[in-house]
């Protein structure tokens, strides 16, 4: 569970319907529940501790995901090809309980539990790898991970490509739809790329820290708003990989320098 103090929840709270039907609310992950980037923090130390040796590829990836966020999810995954699952979940474990500190940004949490007490299934519909994102299973009330899933060939080694439905863009909302076929009475999402799953929610869509893209749509559609106090996540531009090393007082390999 989180560790956010109780506050006062918003008063949309109020326009979700508690019916007697399924009941689902959706979040997105990285700038919606917390200020962190799992899939590029989790990646940035794997390279700072030798897991993988592809940091060379941290400026294609970032230039990719510049022109077309959709296609920078999925390259992401070409990092770990060749990575066994069972070695990737393990290494994302040590990640989760050695380094990784979520800086939670604390209304959308406390929402998101208040919905988990009323009874409604909590996803978090994330263009992040799935795997990383498990073991936020033991941490909130949480009762999937839907993302980016790594395609792995019949030995269980990682090929580089993506699995089944990409999860990011208009594919948040096919992967959720192919999913469950009943009502969506919320969803929470900070970038475009969350626009299609968001516009899936029947009662309160929420922008939370919303990048200026989303902040249009979300004012145009009449969506509830929660502004940060600074820069959405990536709108300050990004940064060398070996700065992100340095940034994290992690080792920059030597084919880095």
């Amino acid at each position: 569970m989180s560790e956010a103090s109780p506050i006062q929840l918003p008063e949309f709270m109020n326009r979700i319907q508690i019916l007697e039907e399924p009941r689902l609310a959706l979040f997105d992950a990285d700038g919606t529940l917390w200020e962190n980037d799992i899939a590029d923090d989790c990646t940035i130390w794997m390279i700072g501790t030798g897991r993988i040796q592809t940091g060379a590829n941290w400026p294609t990836y970032k230039k990719i995901y510049a022109e077309d966020a959709p296609e920078g999810c999925r390259y992401l995954l070409s990092f770990y090809r060749g990575m066994s699952l069972a070695d990737l979940t393990r290494h994302v474990n040590s990640y989760w309980d050695e380094f990784m500190k979520l800086d939670y940004i604390p209304e959308p949490v406390q929402v998101l539990e208040d919905l988990a007490a009323k009874g409604f299934k909590i996803w978090v519909v994330t263009g992040s790898p799935t795997e990383f994102l498990f073991p936020l299973l033991k941490k909130l009330p949480v009762d999937r991970i839907v993302g980016m899933d790594f395609g792995v060939d019949s030995n269980g080694i990682l090929t580089g490509l993506h699995g089944g439905i990409s999860c990011a863009g208009p594919g948040k909302a096919e992967k959720v739809l192919s999913l469950w076929n009943g009502p969506i009475q919320f969803a929470a999402g900070n970038a475009v790329l969350d626009e299609a799953m968001m516009r899936l929610a029947r009662d309160v869509v929420w922008a939370v820290h919303p990048h200026p893209e989303l902040e249009k749509i979300a004012l145009q559609e009449g969506w509830e708003i929660k502004k940060s106090g600074k820069p959405p996540y990536g709108t300050a531009g990004w940064v060398s990989i070996q700065d992100e090393l340095r940034e994290r007082n992690l080792p920059i390999p030597e084919y880095l320098l």
